[in-house]
């Protein structure tokens, strides 16, 4: 069954012969299309393929964040004028834990 679009007020969307003056019965009778299915050719990965590549991929986002902690931190004791403005800079890290004042 084929629906339109009410072309007038009043006409509703639920009745097929509201526009363009078709009847239902000619609408009834048209054959409904057929929907050409696509395949792809690619092959799906196994469950335990998609699991192994989700923690291969954590591990390197793991190591990548920790190479971003690291990088930080030691910009932010190299960034020390002396040696008592490195050793408070220590203390402050040990004590908060951030690279940064």
């Amino acid at each position: 069954m084929r629906l339109y679009a009410p072309l007038y007020e009043g006409d509703s969307i639920l009745r097929p012969d509201a526009a363009l003056g078709e009847s239902a019965v000619a609408n009834s009778e048209s054959p409904a299309p057929t929907a050409t299915i696509v395949q792809s050719n690619m092959p799906l990965a196994p469950a335990h393929d998609v699991a192994h590549m989700a923690k291969a991929l954590f591990a390197k986002v793991a190591a990548w964040l920790e190479r971003n902690e690291n990088i930080e931190r030691d910009n932010f004791f190299a960034a020390s004028e002396n040696l008592a403005d490195l050793e408070q800079r220590q203390r402050h890290f040990e004590r908060t834990g951030v690279a940064h004042y």
